[in-house]
């Protein structure tokens, strides 16, 4: 092209239309249609405007331009509106609104479409978003016109108050505005029914999920009737939102438009009511409305919880009302389909394994009782104390195939080899080895958690107890499996009571009563369980109906009688001056006596004693490293980093343990010719000389509360035939103790010494069982055998022999692991969380004896057998699975007890004044604990351990006579001669017998094992302590009537230990180191013994002495033996 000179271009100017004629035009009579936008087309014969020339005025040469000169926005804006302004001028429409329902014409389905092409194609591009301009952008535009919402001052103003209007015909609205959020708000809310509508059916796409629970079935329609399983698992706050977010996305945009927070336009969620929780919660009762059986979200769950939580009928009602739970028809007829769904799925279980030839469960039955008024009485109106029995099914883990076959055990019990047992034999059985490392564990326990500076080793210490001291612990990740049964109105402590209860039980699991075959049934329960059970054996075994039953008694009841006989044993007067005695303790921390010391709380008195116990331990330990305050010691040490280690301290706490806890060390305490010896190992140090009080009332004086304590004459004896009446309160009632003439002993020490042994038992025990350690229990528990002999709880001394012979002698190894390893259960899948399965049935018993005095009616209705008693376990876990959705903290499910320093250093405090723990010759302050276990030595040994064997082995004769009379020509004594070994479990679980000792219980990672033999001579018997109360409260929780018929229990973590030296005479004279002997030495040694005997104690039998007045109770005895070295 050559240069300078210019090329027309097209005039981008105004263009010139023609309207093509059609058809119509040439019939005027035919009414014309709207015009049409295709009639509108380009005219391709009208001319082109001329051609514009620029000229360049800074060139010296003109250039014609190629494109036009960029315009602003301005100018494209107003060039725009100004086609607008002559387009609307010159169209032939006649308003905006004929052309838009032209533009957006919709044909009907079928009919033909009258659009052109290009229309057609324009809009469609459009309304799909295909152009620049899409729809998002005009209709904002539209919304928010000035001219689309109506002035004050127009006609239409009140239209106003048609803005998102839910009433009267939306055509009937002019303006844009209001009209456009009236028909959103419809449409919205259409979409948002049909969600609602579709959500209260299940989901075909999920069918775990369930959004209707059948409450029961007429057996007609195919309905889902609601399980445990699902509604746990369908319960969840998570879970729930997380389906709605899915399946009602439009409700759940909208009820979180409504209730969640916000700043600057960003949600967050509120941590006291956060909303997506209130959501659930709003349309889970929109679903219900729409549809009754649409309750299996929160409905139905909710509803079992009400019940769960024994909410007031009217809180029920209300929320029944609201939509947020169904009705409580409804919750209890679920609850009645769920109960019978797991009995149906027990009574299969329990067949399965009745086929296989195996018995896979126990049966744990307890008393239940509640006394409940009546305010206004009248004729067959009285207040009246309901009794029943409760059951539970216990799934039993790691039983080996034919533990519970009946006919290996019935042939041991045939050969009686529990007439074998001496009292010398069950004190061998003990693991002394174990028990003189483990007990001084405790004391490196007490002091590590009380100094801040050895918080450190607990992990340590704490790893000795689970792993390095361990005996028999449970198998970790094995949860007890529990299904609770219907309960019934018998008398469980009564042997038809018992007889009758445990028939309805076996008709509930299905097990056959009448021909139970080769497999056993274990019953457990507590003491006056385990008594009934234990005569309706004896009284069917072996033809009757009960023949194939064994029992247990159970653990926490025995700890609690225990800690009552200790409450007991050491308490004194009430206006005690004795330091040692738990009276005075109990005055120096602020505590509450109780008012029956036999029969205490038990939670109270678990925390009280288990204070005072650390309290005397930490005392001892201020001795040991002879100094005035162990906090500054201690800090002394971490600030020259000279702290001990961990066996550094067990090291120490080995002897320190032996000085004060042990029999040996009791025994000394009584003569200050052997408690200062020379040669004496280990003495106590001593204090300050003694000087008794000059006035009286500085001694003990007896306290109203004790004068009707009885003697050792009172007790009652298992085999009364009536209940005994109540003691009667002695003419001459019991003074302060008073020692003999001539006394060179420290009562004050004796009696602390004693209570750190028995209570030191005790803490072992309770610290054993949230362990699962149940070997370690039982060593505590076989020690306990003699206590109890020496105690008034003469029942547990049975008990626990009844089960001792039983494990030992009786029951196959299958047997024996099979009750061991589950005799404590474990409800969580976390360290420390093992209990007694007693308590466990406790906390069932606290629940349907509080049900029955809202509720009303008998145990055996149809309320408590079916709705309640078998769902008792689910509504525990119902309330913690609520607390979980709803993200609560934990709560507590005991009362909290306050922080025990300032008790803790008062008693340190007046510890170490009134020297508790130094040898002062000759104090005595009017109060002496009883030495239960030397005492214990002594009645056992001196026949009631040979009466026990005779009357229990009654059943062995009578099998062994059946066996005679069946087979004549064999010999039934041969097997009982030729065996007469030991058949004991393996309580170590790894091959050794429970009279052995394992070597690595006392090695522990560079300790010197300490001497295992303990001298039984050390086991001594004070001649001159007081006699013990004599009541015989073994089961005296469980009376009907009584203010603590619960028994206050609960599995307190507390630890104890003990030990006795067989090799030192005890003071009433009996060496009872005779006992490592022969039976044909110790025969021939009997003479001589009752000799010795004879001359301290009169000659007198364990049941003469019993049957002493009082005046002779007080008079003194020789204490000559005490004084030998």
């Amino acid at each position: 092209m050559a240069s300078g000179t210019s090329q027309p271009r097209k005039n981008p100017g105004t263009r010139t239309y023609k309207r093509i004629p059609t058809t119509l035009d040439a019939n005027p009579d035919i009414p014309q249609p709207r015009p049409d936008a295709n009639a509108y087309r380009l005219d391709p014969t009208a001319p082109n405007p001329p051609p514009t020339t620029y000229t360049a005025p800074d060139f010296s040469h003109t250039q014609p331009r190629m494109r036009s000169e960029k315009q602003s926005i301005e100018e494209k804006t107003a060039d725009k509106f100004a086609a607008v302004d002559e387009l609307l001028k010159t169209w032939k429409f006649d308003t905006i609104g004929d052309f838009l329902s032209i533009l957006f014409y919709n044909k009907p389905r079928g009919d033909p479409d009258p659009r052109g092409t290009t229309h057609a194609h324009a809009v469609a591009q459009f309304l799909r978003g295909r152009s620049k301009i899409k729809m998002c952008d005009i209709l904002p535009l539209v919304y928010h016109h000035k001219a689309s919402y109506p002035t004050k001052k127009s006609a239409d103003s009140h239209e106003k108050k048609s803005m998102f209007s839910t009433a009267g015909p939306e055509n009937e609205i002019n303006h844009a505005r209001p009209f456009m959020s009236t028909w959103a708000a419809r449409l919205v809310a259409s979409e948002a029914r049909k969600q609602v509508g579709r959500a209260t059916r299940d989901d075909p796409d999920r069918p775990e999920e369930h959004s209707r629970f059948r409450a029961s079935s007429n057996g007609r329609t195919n309905a889902h009737v609601v399980t445990w399983p699902e509604l746990l698992a369908n319960f969840s706050i998570t879970k729930i939102h997380a389906k709605y977010c899915l399946r009602l996305p439009l409700p759940m945009f909208l009820t979180e438009s409504m209730a969640a927070p916000s700043t600057k336009g960003v949600i967050f969620v509120r941590k006291r009511r956060p909303h997506p929780m209130i959501q659930v919660g709003a349309i889970a009762s929109f679903l219900i409305s729409r549809n009754r059986y649409a309750n299996g979200d929160l409905a139905m769950a909710l509803g079992v919880w009400h019940v769960a939580c024994k909410s007031h009928v009217d809180v029920k009602r209300v929320y029944c009302r609201l939509g947020s739970a169904v009705s409580d028809t409804t919750s209890h007829n679920a609850l009645n389909a769920m109960s019978e769904a797991d009995l149906v799925a027990l009574r299969a279980e329990i067949a399965e394994a009745t086929e296989r030839g195996e018995r896979e469960g126990c049966l744990l039955v307890d008393n239940v009782q509640k006394y409940c008024d009546v305010y206004e009485e009248g004729v067959g109106r009285q207040s009246q104390m309901k009794v029943g029995t409760a059951g539970t099914w216990v799934r039993l883990d790691g039983c080996s195939p034919g533990a519970f076959h009946a006919k290996p055990y019935y042939d041991q019990v045939a050969k009686q080899e529990r007439a074998n047992l001496e009292t010398g034999s069950l004190y061998d059985s003990i693991d002394w080895k174990h028990i003189k490392t483990i007990i001084p564990l405790q004391w490196v326990r007490a002091l590590v958690e009380f100094e801040p500076k050895l918080h450190h080793l607990l992990p340590e210490v704490n790893i000795m107890f689970r792993v390095t001291l361990a005996i028999r612990p449970r198998p970790p990740n094995k949860i007890t499996s529990c299904q609770p049964l219907g309960t019934n109105s018998e008398h469980s402590t009564e042997t038809q009571g018992m007889r009758q209860a445990i028939k309805d039980f076996d008709n509930q699991t299905g097990i056959d009563s009448d021909n139970p075959g080769n497999l056993l049934s274990w019953i457990r329960g507590d003491g006056a369980s385990f008594a009934a059970v234990l005569n309706l054996i004896n009284y069917s075994t072996p033809v009757g109906t009960f023949k194939n039953k064994i029992g247990t008694p159970e653990i926490w009841h025995t700890g609690a009688t225990d800690l009552n006989s200790t409450s007991a044993n050491h308490h004194g007067p009430a206006s005690s001056s004795d330091p040692s005695s738990l009276s005075k303790c109990f005055n120096i921390a602020g505590f509450k006596r109780p008012s029956n010391v036999k029969s205490c709380d038990y939670y109270p008195t678990v925390r009280n004693l288990s204070l005072i116990w650390t309290a005397k331990v930490l005392d001892c330990w201020r001795l040991h490293f002879d100094v005035e305050d162990l906090h500054e010691y201690f800090q002394d040490l971490a600030q020259n980093d000279k702290l001990p280690t961990l066996i550094d301290l067990i090291q120490d706490a080995i002897p320190l343990y032996d000085r004060y806890a042990t029999q040996g060390a009791i025994r000394a305490s009584l003569s200050a010719a052997e408690a200062t010896h020379p040669d004496r190992f280990n003495k106590v140090p001593v204090g300050s000389p003694w000087t008794a009080p000059s006035n009286a009332s500085d001694r003990t004086s007896p306290d109203l509360d004790d004068l009707d304590l009885p003697g050792l004459a009172d007790i009652i004896e298992p085999d009364t035939p009536t209940n005994p009446s109540p003691p009667k309160k002695s003419d001459n009632a019991p003074t302060a103790h008073t020692e003999t003439e001539g006394f060179t002993g420290d009562r004050v020490l004796r009696n602390s010494q004693i209570f750190l042994q028995d209570f030191g038992w005790w803490i072992e025990f309770g610290h054993a069982v949230p362990e699962g350690d149940i070997g370690r229990v039982w060593e505590i528990m076989k020690i306990w055998i003699f206590k109890f002999a020496g105690s008034s709880h003469q029942n547990y001394v049975n008990y626990l022999l009844e089960v001792y012979c039983m494990l030992r002698y009786e029951a196959s190894k299958g047997l024996s692991d099979a009750i061991l390893d589950n005799w404590l259960l474990k409800i969580k899948d976390e360290l420390g969380h093992c209990l007694p399965a007693d308590l466990h049935q406790e906390h069932y018993n606290k629940w349907l004896e509080d049900m029955i005095q809202k509720h009303g009616g008998e145990f055996d209705n149809k309320y408590y057998r079916q709705t309640i008693a078998p769902n008792v376990h689910h509504f525990l876990q119902m309330k913690k699975e609520v607390e979980t959705a709803f993200e609560f903290k934990p709560r507590g499910q005991t009362h909290t007890s306050p922080h025990s320093r300032p008790e803790l250093q008062l008693l340190l405090t007046a510890f170490k004044e009134e020297e508790v723990h130094l040898f002062r010759s000759g104090r005595s302050l009017g109060h002496a604990a009883v030495n239960q276990f030397a005492r214990g030595w002594k009645r056992l040994d001196a026949g009631k351990l040979t009466a026990f064997l005779e009357k229990s082995t009654a059943l062995g004769d009578f099998l062994k006579e059946i066996r005679r009379s069946e087979n004549p020509d064999v010999d039934m004594d041969s097997d009982s001669s030729s065996e007469s070994g030991d058949r004991s479990s393996d309580i170590h679980g790894d091959g050794s017998s429970d009279v052995e000792t394992a070597d690595n219980s006392s090695s522990i990672r560079g300790v010197d094992s300490p001497t295992p033999s303990i001298p039984s001579s050390d086991i001594t018997v004070d001649a001159n302590e007081p006699e013990d109360d004599g009541e015989d409260l073994s089961d005296a929780h469980l009376s009907a009537g009584s203010e603590n018929s619960e028994a206050e229990d609960e599995d307190g973590k507390i630890e104890g230990n003990g030990e006795v030296d067989p090799n030192e005479p005890d003071d009433d004279g009996i060496d009872l180191s005779t006992t490592h002997l022969s039976t044909a030495d110790r025969e021939n040694g009997l003479e001589a013994m009752e000799a010795k005997n004879a001359a301290a104690e009169g000659e007198g039998t364990d049941e003469e002495e019993e049957e002493e007045s009082d005046e002779e109770r007080e008079e003194p005895e020789s204490e000559s033996d005490d004084e030998e070295v």
